[in-house]
């Protein structure tokens, strides 16, 4: 490490000065706080010509060099020190002569994202930045001055748009550090378009946070399978008969599938049987005797591609994966508040109908709410009657699919519906998916992910790709996750707002499969 002395960054530049002599104190005081001069700067000294001229030109491009390494060297320690945090403008020395006399340029206005362009000087010391403390360094600081100036080179930063605010500015910083708070690969955020940043009131989390009222079923009740390694082979309990597979779908062949492949090409990547349907997903968990390497643990790893936060022209912010994605990977978890569906329906109330919907509800073991009126009669024909008389006094309910009294088809109020008891509020802290855009043509999907199976009210929330994405591509989900591909007209949309109160959502997507609305 060169003879340095960084001072704190208090800003988006890392400024450094030199080292500077402390005065040799006798005693036991201890070292001081700050530095101070050994001796009060020198005046120069009147010399000749010649020799005046010949030490400046010395001078000058030794402090060149000394000054452009000493920069370069702190930019590459902070980089370890400082992962996560996007390289700023560097500050470099550039050697240029200046016309005689030179000019002094007006002052820039003071701004968090750029530097005045004025001499490299301590302030300290009345010299321009160099170790060298020689007589002649000394005599040559009023010339060489003049010959250093601070320039600003660019250098490739996430933002393509700098802020010129300082609002702007200070809000990008505050964005810079929430990320910080995730571990695992790296994130970006990237603007194209202007110079705005995502909200300082979203925090990122690296588990979601369970609320008041919220709590895990006991791990008492947990199961763990009994694979092990098969004389040394290295099967596991993809070849093996998992009991943590037990609760899991079986196939055309009566078979229970395993959820990841384990070849080189398709290893941790979501089979078709699950990508093609919404299967529930059961890893292998703590209690199981396989190793923490099972093919059969990859959500509870956590993320593991890089990713970028963007801001697209007309949806707000969106997410892509800055590297190719294979058919089968998994993005990110959706994360968020746990909260109770009182909670939920508290927050909802005070938000505006018109406002995003955060809300993901844990009813994937649940049986729906609604079932069709033909279903109800084949399943409950006794209650027939009964369930009419209740629509006469308003006790019941019917609803018609998309809102269509025409061609869609008459729900009823399911018997066996048990309502869910959590909701996961994404809206103030959360992870990166929380920025997926919907389409009606996805290129992702949602699945639930459980780990312990007597859990049924909680489990993790998975992205995974339903085909091959290429860099750079938007990932994207469909906010309905149905197949039906019904397109919403006007009129539709208007009839909606007129019974519930509120509009649907217009889709932006695009795609050719575009369904032009959608229900938050």
């Amino acid at each position: 490490m060169s003879d340095r002395q960084s001072f704190p960054n208090t800003g988006p530049f890392r400024f450094v000065q030199p080292a500077i002599a402390r005065a040799s104190i006798p005693g036991t005081l201890p070292d001081l706080p700050f530095p101070i001069r050994s001796q009060p700067p020198q005046p120069p000294q009147p010399r000749s010509s010649s020799q005046s001229s010949a030490s400046t030109s010395s001078a000058a491009s030794k402090r060149q060099i000394e000054v452009v390494d000493l920069l370069s060297s702190e930019e590459e320690e902070s980089e370890d020190d400082d992962p996560v945090t996007p390289k700023r403008l560097r500050t470099v020395a550039k050697h240029e002569p200046a016309p005689e006399p030179a000019p002094e340029p007006a002052p820039e206005a003071a701004s968090p994202w750029r530097q005045l362009q004025a001499p490299l000087s301590s302030p300290y010391t009345s010299s321009p930045i160099s170790s060298s403390s020689s007589s002649s360094s000394s005599s040559s600081s009023s010339s060489t001055a003049a010959r250093f100036r601070a320039v600003e080179v660019p250098v490739k930063r996430p933002f393509a748009v700098i802020p010129k605010s300082p609002a702007a500015a200070v809000q990008r910083q505050l964005f810079e550090r929430n990320l910080r708070e995730l571990k695992g690969p790296k994130i970006t955020v990237v603007n194209e378009i202007d110079e705005s940043s995502p909200s300082t009131d979203f925090r990122f989390v690296q588990e979601s946070i369970l609320q008041l009222g919220v709590e895990h079923v006991a791990e008492d009740f947990m199961v763990g399978c009994n694979c092990y390694i098969d004389n040394g082979r290295q099967i596991g309990c993809e070849y093996l008969y998992c009991e943590c597979l037990d609760d899991s779908q079986i196939n055309d062949l009566g078979k229970r599938v395993f959820p990841y492949g384990a070849g080189k090409k398709d290893f941790h990547c979501l089979r078709n049987f699950y990508l093609e349907s919404r299967n529930h997903i059961y890893e292998c968990n703590k209690k199981c005797n396989c190793l923490s390497n099972c093919k059969n643990r990859n959500v509870q790893h956590g993320r593991k591609v890089e990713l970028e936060i963007f801001k697209t022209k007309n949806r707000g912010w969106g997410l892509r994966c800055p590297v190719a994605l294979r058919k089968g990977d998994f993005i990110d978890t959706y994360r968020g508040e746990i909260i109770s569906v009182a909670e939920s329906d508290r927050r909802g109330a005070k938000r505006s109908p018109d406002e995003a919907n955060y809300f993901f509800n844990f009813d994937k073991f649940c049986d729906p709410e609604l079932i069709p009126k033909s279903e109800f009669c084949d399943k409950f024909p006794e209650e027939v009657q009964d369930y009419y008389r209740k629509i006469e006094s308003g006790e019941a309910h019917t609803e018609i699919k998309d809102g269509d009294t025409k061609h869609g088809e008459e729900f009823w109020e399911n018997p066996d519906y048990v309502p869910y008891e959590y909701v996961c509020d994404g809206m103030y802290m959360g992870s990166p998916t929380r920025f997926m855009n919907h389409s009606c043509d996805p290129n992702c999907r949602l699945f639930t992910v459980s780990y312990n199976h007597a859990d049924t009210n909680l489990y993790d929330l998975a992205f995974f790709t339903l085909q091959e994405i290429p860099a750079g591509i938007e990932l994207t989900f469909d906010y309905k996750d149905e197949d039906d591909r019904t397109v919403i007209t006007d009129e539709q949309a208007q009839q909606v707002h007129r019974n519930k109160g509120y509009m649907p959502q217009k889709c932006l997507c695009g795609t050719a499969e575009c369904r032009r609305y959608f229900f938050n």
